[in-house]
């Protein structure tokens, strides 16, 4: 029976105890992971901070493939199916989420991500890439260009929940509650920098890390 496996990182992208677990659950040794991430000058330099703990798991640096887009965010769509198609792991990364939202969220990369999830290829995000997995994409006023809330229409992976990241850092209760209100969505789940939600069949599992995360109903208000 197909178990579906959700890591929803709250921020720090090289958190131990839920990069380990992720590279376990992709097939350790045998592991063939994605990495998703934007274009940003200099971002090669920054892949360890993703992959040492793979690495350390026994995955295969030569079997780490990284899907970025263009300067002007645009995808290789062969390349990048190609990459998807044979992965036994996704890691979407963190960085500017409106731009996370503007690539990762669109046609036909939702649909492939969405196949590989189902068919039980585990799915991970780290800050930008955990908020593209609910249905419901609630952007916080620290993470937008103008300070003020957005939201848009994400992956659909998890149904009528929203997920607030940086939660404890980001002092994001408000914000949260405010978004489960306004688009009468009943669950949230405020996770801290250095915390990660661990998901099974879209039904909270674990806890990694050495912060919270914090269960918000919409009647807390």
């Amino acid at each position: 029976m197909i178990t579906r496996k959700l890591y929803l990182l709250g921020g720090n992208t090289s958190q131990e105890e839920a990069n380990i677990h992720f590279a376990k659950a992709a097939g350790g040794q045998d592991a063939r992971i994605a990495l998703l991430i934007v274009y940003r000058k200099g971002w090669e330099a920054f892949l360890p901070h993703y992959t040492k703990h793979w690495i350390s798991e026994g995955v295969q640096e030569n079997n780490i493939s990284v899907v970025v887009p263009n300067e002007k965010d645009e995808l290789n769509t062969a390349e990048m199916t190609e990459i998807l198609s044979g992965a036994t792991g996704i890691f979407i990364g963190g960085g500017h989420s409106a731009t996370y939202y503007d690539v990762y969220t669109k046609e036909p990369i939702k649909k492939l991500l969405l196949s590989k999830y189902a068919a039980g290829i585990p799915l991970a995000g780290n800050s930008a890439g955990a908020l593209l997995m609910p249905q419901t994409v609630l952007l916080s006023p620290h993470d937008t260009d103008n300070q003020q809330a957005w939201n848009g229409k994400g992956l659909g992976i998890l149904q009528n929940q929203l997920i607030s990241v940086h939660f404890s850092q980001w002092q994001d209760e408000p914000n949260l509650l405010s978004g489960l209100h306004q688009h009468n969505i009943p669950l949230g789940y405020g996770i801290d920098g250095d915390a990660c939600l661990y998901l099974e069949d879209e039904q909270p599992t674990a806890v990694f890390g050495n912060e919270q995360v914090k269960r918000i109903e919409k009647g807390t208000l």
